[in-house]
């Protein structure tokens, strides 16, 4: 059946079944023009992200049910990046009229599934009809201690610079999808493009052992080390050697020729942390996040007085300035 045949009342009918998950936290939720909540302790802290057909993903590229894990995975990821810890959800959605029930079905059940593994609730949202592409849009709120959220502005001269996980995976498996070339030796990149994992556990350890800024890796590693460099009227340099590159990156550039450098830096898509801390802190922080996460850190440079000025060294002791990453309204958008 399609959704046009189905109808917008039935539609919601069958997204509130699968949503409706009891919560302690809400007093009113799918079904009522707002939805109602409990006042939790700490500050609240919200985010919004959206998926676009055609532009953050094909169809031909992933199964309904990772389209929803993935649209809720981004927006937790900027959760993860100030410290805090989810608790509701907002789902937005535009699809064309012939779209399968049975898709959007798998889709919030996607949305489900990552929630319920993460402490949210989906309370609410909307629909519409979509005369071309599929939209998905999350809107999601946590909490966070009072003042203790991990803004971009706090970073330092001296300050060490750490990212969680590997770098550039996400951005390959894109480009082997784009390619055509045969998934089967690169799972792990693939996984990272289509099944991307917020480090919340990383972001509130970060938080809360005293991390002076943090953002979380989308647009790429020289976009996001410049918001912070931006907002903290700061410089940074990255030591391109020291850059965490999974096997299967380096096993894809020597098979195709692809530049792992310029993907571990501008790539987008990778929704690691980027965590800025300071030096007597910088052991503590990563060890601790290393044996609660269980997930790489690395250190990879430093924080510098030149303002937004980002220089990449290379192992040859050469250096060069780092262009921005992924803009969506730039020429690559």
């Amino acid at each position: 059946m399609l959704v046009g045949e189905l109808g917008e009342e039935a539609l919601l009918e069958r997204m509130r079944l699968v949503f409706a998950t009891a919560s302690p936290g809400v007093l009113a939720g799918i079904g009522d023009d707002a939805a109602v909540t409990v006042p939790s302790p700490g500050k609240k802290i919200w985010t919004t992200d959206l998926l676009l057909e055609g532009v953050h993903f094909r169809k031909d590229w992933l199964s309904p049910a990772q389209l929803g894990r993935k649209s809720l995975a981004v927006n937790l990821s900027d959760l993860a990046a100030m410290g805090a810890s989810p608790l509701y959800a907002m789902v937005l959605m535009a699809c064309p009229a012939d779209t399968s029930v049975e898709y959007i079905d798998e889709l919030c059940q996607g949305i489900a599934g990552l929630g319920s593994a993460t402490g949210v609730t989906v309370v609410g949202g909307d629909t519409a009809r979509s005369p071309g592409p599929l939209f998905v849009g999350l809107s999601l709120c946590g909490a966070i201690p009072e003042g203790e959220a991990v803004l971009r502005s706090g970073a330092r001269p001296g300050d060490r610079i750490l990212v969680t996980g590997y770098l550039g995976s996400a951005a390959a498996g894109l480009w082997l999808l784009e390619n055509e070339k045969n998934l089967e030796p690169f799972t792990e990149l693939y996984r990272a493009f289509k099944e991307p994992e917020a480090r919340l556990l990383a972001g509130k350890t970060a938080r809360r052992l005293g991390a002076t800024a943090m953002t979380d890796i989308s647009d790429g590693l020289a976009s996001d080390l410049s918001h912070i460099c931006n907002k903290s009227s700061a410089g940074a340099r990255i030591e391109t050697g020291k850059l965490p590159l999974h096997d299967e990156l380096k096993l894809a550039a020597q098979e195709f020729g692809l530049d792992m450098e310029d993907l571990a830096l501008r790539g987008g898509e990778d929704y690691e942390l980027l965590i800025i801390v300071s030096p007597e802190r910088c052991n503590a922080i990563s060890g601790e996040i290393k044996r609660q996460a269980g997930i790489p850190v690395t250190e990879v440079g430093e924080i510098t007085t030149q303002a937004s000025n980002i220089l990449a060294v290379r192992p040859d002791g050469s250096e060069v300035a780092i262009g921005h990453g992924f803009d969506h309204f730039g020429a690559d958008g």
